[in-house]
């Protein structure tokens, strides 16, 4: 009997471990990446959802070192996780190096709907993490 109560508290644990139904894991490896046109040296990925669609997404940006954003908008609410690397972050409608501040792993910015903004990577390699909620776009800022 105690042998049973055992194997019954190991196949429960082991399916507790495997999650409920409808969890998503997504494997970095797996992630396909294509470049950003407005911001040269930037390349996105979707990480679950659709951008493009009504409803919550989460996306990834990677920027190559000395890579840089123009200032543009959202008109959805985006908040903004650093993964790695230093993320330098300006709001604006013109791009202003020496309004730019940098900001490490872990930081998060919540960056309000149509608020204009810019980045840049200038000291190596970026990684942040975008959610919000879709349909989204990005739309150039002419200063």
């Amino acid at each position: 009997m105690k042998r049973l109560a055992g194997l019954l508290l190991a196949a429960v644990a082991c399916a507790a471990v495997a999650g409920p139904a409808g969890v998503t894991i997504v494997d970095p490896a797996s992630l396909s990446w294509r470049s950003e046109p407005a911001a040269p040296g930037a390349a996105v990925a979707v990480v679950s959802g659709d951008p493009k669609a009504a409803g919550p997404y989460v996306i990834r940006a990677r920027f190559t070192q000395g890579a840089r954003s123009a200032p543009h908008r959202h008109p959805d609410t985006r908040t903004i996780t650093v993964l790695q690397g230093r993320y330098f972050f300006a709001t604006g409608t013109r791009f202003d190096e020496a309004a730019l501040r940098g900001y490490g792993p872990g930081t998060l910015l919540r960056v309000p709907g149509d608020t204009p903004h810019f980045s840049a990577a200038p000291e190596g390699e970026v990684i942040v993490q975008e959610s919000g909620d879709g349909p989204t776009a990005l739309e150039r800022v002419a200063p």
